[in-house]
């Protein structure tokens, strides 16, 4: 046992000496940092780059595509050695990935679904999607409406995936889909908030809200609160936010399924592979899944298979040593 730790410390050393032998420019580009899973994403891909020795820009383009297109020539410019694009509108940005790998630039994308980059981080949304929206299937038993909480016409790809795949799900179980509630980007608490609130009064027999993504969860379990509905309504989403498995935690909390991706875990396997493609030359595929769990009290809603936690359990693992306030 001890050799074998002595071995793979050894190969853990080669590496980091490896990369640090290179000193490579990366860019790094952001949708936004409004939010945990940003915010995490490149946290985790900056601890790497950092042991790497390697000079890193960052850029925020504050939820505004045209910004993000424009930080993505900025890298094209400045020939950067190779560029993360993390998340973002895709079919919008495509052009510039492409720009950047006809120039010899090599791009991880993640979250988006990129033909023209070198490889693709995407967790499997599909299969998280499926499993949050029998929740709620198996949770109404065929009684009660459910509406849907996104922003309508984002393209965003993973929010696409969830959005089609969930509609799709209630259509073929017949379930009785309300339709969309615009969440809103910038202010999606309050947006969601509002939405949720005024489809409760016009419908007494709301009985699940599903949401594309973390925040709107807020905004919903809000709105079931102020109404006392909590006993009536379950909320489901994908985005393990910390204000998300904060509010799961409580013990009247109307969210029922949380499906949680590891950002800080994407990020740094995006600096990974930056150093395999850039430093090692090695070939890469053009999609890696990374893990995703269900974060839920209610495992056996959960369709087989699916590797399921609690929300103390999602906490310690997305959250290390972070208070659980």
């Amino acid at each position: 046992m001890k050799k074998v730790i002595l071995i793979l410390s050894i190969l853990t050393f080669v590496v980091l000496i490896s990369s640090q032998a290179f000193a490579i420019t990366v860019g790094f580009s952001s949708f936004q940092m409004g939010n945990d899973w940003n915010i995490q994403l490149w946290e985790g891909a900056k601890e790497l780059f950092d042991s790497y020795g390697w000079k890193v820009i960052h850029t925020n383009a504050q939820a505004d595509t045209s910004k993000q297109l424009t930080a993505l020539e900025g890298f094209l410019s400045s020939k950067v050695d190779a560029v993360v694009v993390g998340g973002g509108q895709g079919n919008a940005l495509e052009p510039a990935v492409k720009n950047l790998e006809d120039a010899g630039i090599p791009v991880i994308t993640v979250d988006i679904a990129s033909p023209s980059s070198q490889l693709s981080l995407i967790p499997n949304n599909y299969q998280s999607t499926e499993a949050i929206s029998l929740f709620i299937v198996n949770k109404l038993k065929g009684r009660g409406k459910i509406a849907h909480l996104t922003i309508p016409g984002f393209d965003w790809y993973t929010v696409v995936i969830r959005d089609e795949v969930a509609d799709l799900i209630f259509k073929i179980e017949g379930v009785d889909n309300l339709g969309i509630l615009d969440s809103g980007l910038a202010d999606a608490v309050q947006k969601s908030m509002n939405a949720v609130s005024s489809t409760l009064l016009s419908n007494p027999d709301l009985k699940a809200v599903y949401c594309s993504w973390g925040m709107p969860a807020i905004g919903a379990v809000k709105a079931i609160r102020k109404m006392k509905a909590e006993k009536k309504v379950v909320v489901v989403c994908t985005d393990a936010d910390r204000a998300v498995l904060l509010e799961m935690m409580k013990a009247d909390s109307p969210l029922g399924a949380v499906a949680a991706q590891v950002p800080t875990l994407m990020g740094k396997m995006s600096a990974e592979y930056i150093n395999k493609i850039v430093v090692e030359k090695a070939d890469v595929p053009g999609v890696v899944y990374p893990p995703m769990y269900i974060v839920t009290k209610e495992p056996d809603l959960v369709p087989p298979g699916i590797k399921t936690l609690t929300p103390d359990e999602a906490w310690d693992l997305i959250y290390p040593g972070a208070p659980k306030e």
